[in-house]
């Protein structure tokens, strides 16, 4: 049994829930006749079944050797939100999963759905495993809103995302989202960050983030190893520019992203310049969308990646040394707030139907150019009920060469899952 937590893990918890128990009782009697305070508790229960055979798979001492791995996932997320008048917003995703798989006590594993955290403010989840089943409570989403004028505050866990790729999105570097994500954006791991928004006009906004970080595994003189973001961004008509600048850790960063209407399709386009000491990269993307009237749309997207692994010995070595030995300040430094592909050059096409009220389908082929591979994700959803939704979805790649390639875990061996969600 293993049971994480530590000083700030009591603050912030503590300080969260007090101030919600405290307004809570300071407006309960004003409710009826003011409706200051509206309290609500939603939430969902899922179930997630997956399936693949994989020669990639790593048992507890690093071996490499040939596996059938098979998961269901069971997942309860409570999610209390408390709104005070119209300016102040309390609200947290509070997750209970108990995870079945043949591959528990494994690396595999660890990386699959643990995952390698060291960037977090707080140890924030109590978990417990044996040789076929892990169960765990943790804070998936936590944060204070406050709206003051034009202004907007956001203190907590969150999800902080800017760009408007789909596929790829070079411009989302503190949340980076890879396309081969199982349960994507929704279960994306957040950030505890300081946002500040401000929307001097209805075509304007500026934004800031700040994103602490360890130093010497300690946050009290971490401040010029942290991350530093300023987004502002303006619209035009249709078409719509952001500009993006800061500091992650020790590297300087500066990006642009555009969205504009083309033949009623969407254009977009946008790039990241990275400066660490002497070396320069660059990360880009682009893409267009249309969308027909009989449900049907398309997506085309292109992604650079000038920081890949295969590219850059150091992160590779990182990358690899994770998976042995856990996350350290080193590795982390070396690898956080990077888009962790082996290859420079992808493209991806996406067609997707949305027409019927119950059903909707969708189709993802990427190509990685220089690993010689494509992967194929097609998915159907099918809506049983009001709030209740059953998905079949498969991954499966095909890899030619001996090049590395990030489908590689798919080459001829396709992922098969089905996952069933109820909303409350």
């Amino acid at each position: 049994m293993n049971v994480k937590s530590n000083h700030c893990a009591y603050v912030l918890h503590g300080v969260f829930y007090f101030l919600l128990t405290i307004i809570t009782q300071l407006y309960a009697q004003d409710v009826s006749q003011n409706e200051q305070l509206n309290f609500s508790l939603s939430g969902y229960y899922k179930n997630l079944f997956i399936g693949y055979k994989t020669d990639e798979y790593f048992s507890e001492d690093y071996t490499q050797k040939e596996k059938l791995l098979v998961t269901d996932v069971n997942r309860v997320r409570l999610s209390p939100h408390c709104d005070i008048g119209q300016n102040i917003v309390f609200h947290a995703d509070i997750d209970n999963e108990f995870i079945i798989s043949n591959y528990t006590q494994s690396k595999t594993f660890d990386a699959t759905w643990i995952g390698f955290s060291y960037d977090q403010l707080y140890t924030d989840y109590y978990d417990y495993r044996n040789d076929t089943g892990y169960y765990r409570l943790k804070l998936h989403r936590a944060f204070a809103k406050c709206i003051i004028g034009k202004a907007t505050i956001t203190l907590g866990r969150q999800l902080v995302r800017f760009g408007s790729g789909k596929i790829w999105n070079p411009l989302d570097i503190v949340n980076p989202m890879s396309p081969l994500s199982i349960e994507g954006a929704e279960e994306t791991k957040g950030v505890d960050a300081l946002r500040f928004e401000l929307y001097p006009a209805h075509f304007f906004e500026v934004g800031f983030v700040y994103v602490p970080q360890r130093k010497n595994n300690e946050f009290g003189d971490s401040f010029g190893n942290s991350v530093y973001l300023l987004r502002n961004k303006v619209v035009f008509g249709n078409t719509e520019i952001a500009l993006l600048a800061g500091k992650i850790m020790q590297r300087n960063i500066g990006g642009a992203d555009i969205a504009l209407p083309v033949y009623d399709g969407l254009l977009r386009g946008s790039f990241l310049v990275n400066k660490d000491g002497d070396s320069t990269y660059y990360i880009a993307g682009t893409g267009y969308d249309y969308s027909f009237e009989s449900g049907f749309s398309i997506l085309l997207e292109y992604f650079y990646n000038g920081y890949c692994l295969t590219k850059n010995d150091k992160l590779y070595q990182a990358y690899s040394e994770t998976f042995i030995y856990g996350m350290n300040e080193q590795r982390y430094r070396t690898l956080a707030y990077h888009f962790l592909t082996y290859n420079r050059h992808y493209a991806g096409l996406t067609v997707s139907f949305s027409g019927a009220s119950l059903f909707s389908a969708s189709a993802t082929s990427i190509l990685d150019f220089e690993g010689h591979g494509v992967m194929l994700i097609p998915s159907v959803v099918y809506n049983i009920v009001e709030d209740c939704d059953l998905t079949f979805y498969m991954l499966y790649a095909i890899v030619a060469g001996n090049n590395l390639s990030d489908f590689s875990s798919f080459d001829n061996k396709p992922a098969l899952a089905a996952e069933f969600k109820y909303y409350f």
